[in-house]
């Protein structure tokens, strides 16, 4: 395997519920050779006493004021010294401890590759999740029109000169600076652009990307700046795809109001085979309560009282069935 470096940067503020978990996930890693870098915007929580428990296996942590999320990776990048960066976002986990390893590993076999995707977990806010495997290379501009089946931020690996070559991250946008620069890693034919055929990470949606209005006011500024995409054959497919999306979007909507028809369907079936059955339960019940009533009259009666003194008079005596 060859002798590769990696820079792990870990951009955080008040994330004292999940930043354990992601620093654990680095420090497990099987593979040596890494450095660890954790840019803190002066958390207000137990964020900073969490870090500096491991204070001794980090590179180096720094807790400042900063403009965001991209101007603290922007920070994290001008000190990393590795030949390749990962950034650990702090309420997502490395998939396990071999991803480091498996991934030195793909670079030693593929050495053009500037820049390698790999699949993810997503994990969702009320639970579950699910294993996804993004677009191939040479699909990834159209799917990333309207934020397809794309690669993400967290399951990248970063040649460290692409970031002297395209700079880094632009802070003026607050949701999609990463969408921002994949754009110029893409629009760039002289760059190779790598799928690794394996989970790297354990992502939780939600967060800043959450805000589906805002996000898309940013993409859709950066799309409408990019050389690339207002070529006459580009807006073509940006139009073909926009098209095709709202289809699958409409066609998931009818779907669901297929469904919502069926389930509607099924349940007036099973009221109408309930409704004899509750008829009958009730005349059971109260078939059951004149019983009842009989019985409680009967314990009235000067019969049943001789009846009950006359078991009570067998079981003082012991007297058997026959006594």
């Amino acid at each position: 395997m060859a002798d590769m470096k990696l820079s792990v940067i870990t951009v955080c503020r008040n994330a004292e519920a999940t930043i354990e978990r992601t620093l654990q996930g680095v420090l497990s890693q099987t593979y040596p050779d890494v450095e660890y870098i954790v840019v803190d915007g002066q958390s207000g929580d137990r964020t900073l006493d969490i870090i500096h428990q491991y204070g001794d296996r980090l590179t180096k942590v720094i807790s400042e004021p900063d403009d965001g999320i991209y101007a603290a990776m922007n920070k994290g990048i001008r000190l990393a010294s590795g030949d390749w960066l990962y950034f650990a976002n702090a309420d997502d986990y490395l998939f396990d401890e071999r991803v480091f390893e498996d991934v030195v590993q793909f670079l030693s076999d593929h050495p053009t590759c500037d820049f390698v995707y790999g699949n993810h977990e997503t994990r969702f806010p009320l639970g579950g999740s699910s294993l996804y495997e993004p677009a191939p290379p040479d699909r990834t501009l159209e799917e990333m029109v309207c934020l397809g089946n794309c690669f993400i931020q967290p399951a990248s690996f970063f040649k460290a000169s692409l970031f002297e070559r395209l700079g880094g991250f632009n802070e003026s946008y607050a949701i999609a600076a990463d969408y921002d620069w994949f754009a110029r890693l893409l629009a760039d034919p002289t760059l190779n652009v790598c799928h690794m055929p394996r989970t790297i990470v354990s992502y939780a949606q939600g967060g800043t990307s959450s805000n589906i209005r805002a996000l898309f006011k940013e993409v859709f500024e950066i799309q409408n700046k990019l050389p690339l995409y207002q070529r006459e054959d580009w807006l073509a497919k940006r139009m073909t795809q926009l098209q095709q999306t709202f289809i699958d979007k409409y066609a998931r909507l009818e779907q669901t109001h297929q469904l919502a028809i069926a389930r509607e369907q099924l349940i007036h079936r099973l009221e109408a085979r309930l409704a004899p059955l509750e008829a009958r339960l009730e005349k059971l019940e109260a078939e059951n309560g004149e019983l009842r009533g009989e019985v409680e009259a009967m314990k009235t009666s000067k019969f049943w009282k001789l009846r009950t003194l006359w078991f009570q008079v067998k079981e003082r005596f012991g007297l058997g069935e026959d006594g």
